[in-house]
């Protein structure tokens, strides 16, 4: 589901369509339920792999990378390492977004 959301999202996004998709990623990546917040991390993921940064505004890529660098921690607890996992490999597509 993660690549077809980002796959919809590289076309509606730069058209300035399905504006409330990111933000509801961001606010999702920091949810309690364990397999709504993996979603989210992991459609960030490929959502920054397929867009070109021209195609965000300077406060969407903020909130994308303020959303992953809260889940990359130092915490050993067995429920950290996913969403810790899926965090820094979303980090790296995120990078060119950092202006």
């Amino acid at each position: 589901m993660a690549n077809i959301i980002s796959a919809i999202a590289s076309i509606e996004i730069p058209r300035g369509e399905w504006d409330g998709l990111i933000p509801n990623l961001c606010m999702n990546a920091e949810h309690t339920m364990y397999n709504v917040r993996l979603a989210s991390l992991t459609t960030l993921g490929y959502i920054c792999e397929e867009l070109n940064p021209e195609d965000l505004n300077s406060g969407l890529k903020n909130s994308i990378i303020i959303a992953l660098t809260n889940n990359i921690s130092n915490s050993v607890k067995p429920e950290d390492i996913e969403p810790c996992r899926l965090a820094s490999k979303a980090l790296i597509y995120s990078v060119p977004y950092a202006s």
